[in-house]
C-alpha cells in the first residue's frame, strides 16, 4: 500500500479568507433572493449593505458604518462593459448579433494587490437557465485601481490585464436581450484559494441588434513589369488579413466575401491612376451583376506594392445606399511603421470601403474634404476616454486581443496612425449596411444567364454601356469597356452636371452619328493639389452603322473605342501554358488560355467568366480583352477542372457565347 498524500497546512491568513468567504455566502443566503432581475444600482447597494450588516452580526465584527465596504477584505464589482469593437460604459454603441463579443468585468479589492480569476453567468431570461463561462485569463486587482466612475475606471479600461475578460458564447449573441452576472460565491486567487465576494449580486442586461451582412468581391489585381518581367499580385496573407480586419472592426458578423484575380488593364506603373482600376472594377461588376451576382455586392480592388505604390481611391461617396460605388487600394507587408502585423491592406481597405458606405474623411493628419467629426485629432474619444476600442484578435492569423485607446488610436477615415473605427463611424456604417440590406438583390439563384448581354444568341441589345476613367487635370482618359445592354441596367445616373465630358458615336467614315454630354463621377477628393480624376458610366443608344466611340474632355478627344459589326464565333479553348512547358514540363501558377477567332471584326472584345460549380454561378475575371487570350490564377480555382465562358461582343452587336471545361491540374 502506498503512502497517503500529506495534508497541506494553510496559513492563518488563508484560513481567515476561507472562513470569511463562507460567512459571506451564508449572509447572502439570508438576505438576497435566489433570483434577481436587472436591479437598479440603488437596489443592489441596499442588498449589499444588508448583507454586510448580517455578516457583522454573524461574525461579531463592526457593521458597514464602522467598517466601510471600501476597506473590507471582500471583492466588489465596479462595472460591466460589453464590447465588440468600441464601447462606452453606457453601452451607447450597438451590439451586433453573432459578432465576437467580450465582457469586461472591473473588480476592486481593498486589502492589497491580488491576481484573481472568475466566472461569468449569462442567460436569455432573468430566471435562467444560466450558462457559465470562465475568464480568458486572470485580472490584476489593486487598491489604487478602485471605483466605478469613468475617471476611476480609466486605467483599467486601458489594460486588458486589469479586468476579468470573458468571450460570450456564440449561442448567446443572437438578436435579443442577455442577462449578465458574476457567478455566485467567492472569486479565486490564481493560486486557487477563495476570496469573499459580493461582485455577483449586480445583474445587468444588454441587447444585441439584428446583424446584416457586408457582401464584398475582393479583386486581386495582377500586373507584370521590369526586366526581366516580374508578376506582382496581393498575397494570400493580404486576402486573409483584410477579411479578418473587416470582421473584427466593422459592425458586422457576416462578411460574404468572394475573391478573384484579374490582370490590371492600365500599363504599370500607375501610382496615381487608381481611377483606371476603378473603371475596370465597374466593368467587372457590371457583367457579374448581369449574370447573377447580388446587386448589393461591393467591389474592392487590391494592388500589391511590390512593384510600385498605388494610392487608394474610391469612385465616390454615395449619399444614399449604393453598393455599385467601387474602390481600390494598395497592400503590402511594411509600408507603415505602426502596422507590423504583416499586411497594411486590411485597414487601408477598410478606409476606402468606408467611402463606398457613405463615410467622408475625418479631417485630421492630412485628410481633407470631410464633414464634422465629434472627437479631437481624429481620436476615438474625447480626453476623458469615454470610448475605448478593442480588437478581439484573430488567433488563426496570429493576432492577439488588444486595446485601442481612446486617445492613442484614431478613426479609420482619418490619415492618422493606429487606425480603428470610432463609435461615430461604427454607428454610421451599421446604419448604411442596414439600408443596403433592404435593397433588392437582383437576379439570383438558378443557372446564371447573361441577362445584361441580351444580344446572346441572336437578340439585339438596346444600348451600349460605356465605362471610362478620366483625368480632367491632365486632359486624359481611357475607355475601359463598351458593353451591350438591354437598357440602363445597373449603370448609375449619378454624376456632376455634364459640362466637361462628351461622347461621340461615329460611323466607319468618321461622320458623327450622335454627340452628347455625359455625367462625370468625380473620385473621392484626396488633397487640393491632387489631379481631378473619376469615371464616366453611361448608357448610349445603339445606332445603325456605328463603328467607334470617342471620349472628349473640353472638346479634345482623349480615347476612342471600336464598336459595331457582328462578332465572330469563338473557337475551342487551349491551355497555352501547357504547350509552352513542352512534353513532360510543368506549367507555373497560372493558366494561360487562348482561343481562335478567325475573321473577327476590329471592334470585337472578349469577356471571360469562370465557374467552379459547373455554371451555377459565375465570376468575371476579364472584360474588354482585345486579344483572344487570358491568364487565370490557379490558386483562385477549386477542383481539378474549371468551367470557362467566353463572351465575344462588339459593344453594339449581338453577343457570341462559348463555354468549355478546362483542366486545372
Amino acid at each position: 500500500m502506498g503512502r497517503m498524500k500529506p495534508e497541506v497546512e494553510l496559513p492563518e491568513s488563508v484560513r481567515e479568507e476561507v472562513a470569511l468567504a463562507q460567512a459571506v455566502e451564508e449572509a447572502v443566503a439570508r438576505v438576497a433572493p435566489a433570483q434577481r432581475a436587472d436591479a437598479a444600482d440603488s437596489g443592489t447597494a441596499a442588498v449589499v449593505e444588508q448583507v454586510l450588516t448580517e455578516l457583522a452580526a454573524a461574525t461579531g465584527g463592526p457593521g458597514p458604518e464602522a467598517a466601510p465596504a471600501t476597506t473590507m477584505p471582500i471583492v466588489f464589482l465596479d462595472a460591466f462593459e460589453v464590447t465588440q469593437a468600441v464601447q462606452d460604459l453606457a453601452h451607447s454603441v450597438p451590439l451586433i448579433s453573432e459578432k465576437a463579443t467580450i465582457v469586461r468585468v472591473y473588480l476592486r479589492y481593498a486589502p492589497g494587490p491580488v491576481e484573481v480569476r472568475g466566472e461569468l453567468r449569462m442567460a436569455r431570461s432573468q430566471f435562467g437557465p444560466w450558462q457559465t463561462v470562465a475568464s480568458l485569463g486572470p485580472a490584476q486587482l489593486d487598491p489604487a485601481r478602485s471605483g466605478g466612475s469613468l475617471a476611476e475606471l480609466r486605467s483599467r479600461r486601458a489594460n486588458l490585464s486589469f479586468s476579468l475578460n470573458f468571450r460570450v458564447p456564440a449561442n448567446l449573441t443572437t438578436a435579443g436581450t442577455v442577462w449578465l452576472r458574476m457567478a455566485p460565491g467567492p472569486v479565486r486567487r490564481t493560486i486557487g484559494t477563495p476570496l469573499a465576494s459580493l461582485a455577483w449580486l449586480p445583474v445587468r442586461t444588454v441587447t444585441f441588434r439584428q446583424a446584416v451582412p457586408l457582401r464584398m468581391r475582393l479583386v486581386r489585381l495582377r500586373y507584370t513589369m521590369g526586366t526581366p518581367p516580374v508578376t506582382h499580385q496581393p498575397s494570400a496573407i493580404d486576402v486573409a488579413f483584410i477579411e479578418s480586419w473587416l470582421r473584427r472592426a466593422y459592425p458586422l458578423a457576416q462578411l460574404q466575401l468572394t475573391t478573384t484575380t484579374a490582370t490590371a488593364t492600365p500599363t504599370p506603373p500607375f501610382p496615381d491612376d487608381a481611377a483606371l482600376i476603378n473603371a475596370q472594377l465597374i466593368a467587372l461588376r457590371a457583367v457579374d451583376v448581369s449574370t447573377g451576382t447580388d446587386r448589393r455586392t461591393h467591389y474592392y480592388g487590391m494592388v500589391a506594392d511590390s512593384g510600385f505604390f498605388m494610392r487608394g481611391l474610391a469612385a465616390g461617396i454615395p449619399q444614399t445606399p449604393d453598393p455599385s460605388i467601387v474602390a481600390s487600394g494598395p497592400t503590402g507587408p511594411s509600408a507603415f511603421p505602426w502596422d507590423n502585423d504583416g499586411s497594411y491592406g486590411d485597414w487601408y481597405g477598410g478606409h476606402e470601403l468606408g467611402h463606398t458606405l457613405g463615410r467622408s474623411h475625418a479631417n485630421f493628419c492630412g485628410a481633407v474634404g470631410g464633414g464634422s467629426y465629434p472627437f479631437p485629432n481624429g481620436q476615438l474619444s474625447d480626453a476623458d476616454e469615454a470610448f475605448v476600442g478593442i480588437d478581439v484578435g484573430d488567433p488563426g492569423n496570429g493576432l492577439p486581443m488588444r486595446i485601442m485607446g481612446g486617445i492613442d488610436s484614431h478613426d479609420v477615415m482619418s490619415y492618422c496612425d493606429d487606425q480603428w473605427l470610432s463609435s461615430f463611424t461604427y454607428g454610421e456604417v451599421y446604419t448604411r449596411l442596414v439600408a443596403e440590406d433592404a435593397l433588392p438583390a437582383g437576379a439570383t439563384g438558378g443557372p446564371a444567364t447573361a441577362t445584361m448581354l441580351t444580344g446572346a444568341e441572336g437578340a439585339r441589345p438596346l444600348g451600349m454601356r460605356l465605362i471610362a476613367a478620366l483625368n480632367l487635370t491632365q486632359t486624359s482618359g481611357s475607355i475601359a469597356s463598351v458593353l451591350p445592354t438591354a437598357g440602363g441596367g445597373d449603370a448609375p445616373s449619378r454624376g456632376t452636371e455634364p459640362r466637361e465630358t462628351t461622347v461621340r458615336i461615329l460611323d466607319a467614315n468618321g461622320a458623327i452619328l450622335d454627340e452628347r454630354p455625359v455625367p462625370f463621377q468625380r473620385s473621392v477628393l484626396e488633397d487640393p493639389d491632387e489631379d481631378v480624376t473619376g469615371v464616366v458610366d453611361v448608357v448610349l443608344p445603339t445606332l445603325e452603322g456605328a463603328a467607334s466611340i470617342e471620349l472628349l474632355v473640353d472638346g479634345q478627344v482623349v480615347d476612342s473605342y471600336p464598336v459595331g459589326g457582328e462578332p465572330a464565333p469563338v473557337g475551342e479553348l487551349v491551355r497555352a501554358d501547357r504547350a509552352a512547358a513542352g512534353p513532360g514540363g510543368t506549367p507555373g501558377g497560372t493558366l494561360e488560355l487562348r482561343w481562335a477567332v478567325p475573321e473577327a471584326p476590329p471592334g470585337q472584345r472578349y469577356i471571360v467568366q469562370v465557374s467552379d460549380d459547373m455554371g451555377a454561378t459565375w465570376q468575371t475575371v476579364a472584360v474588354g480583352l482585345p486579344e483572344p487570350a487570358v491568364t487565370l490564377a490557379s490558386d483562385d480555382l477549386k477542383g481539378d477542372e474549371v468551367t470557362v465562358r467566353i463572351l465575344a461582343t462588339t459593344g453594339s452587336g449581338t453577343t457570341v457565347v462559348r463555354t468549355d471545361t478546362v483542366p486545372v491540374r
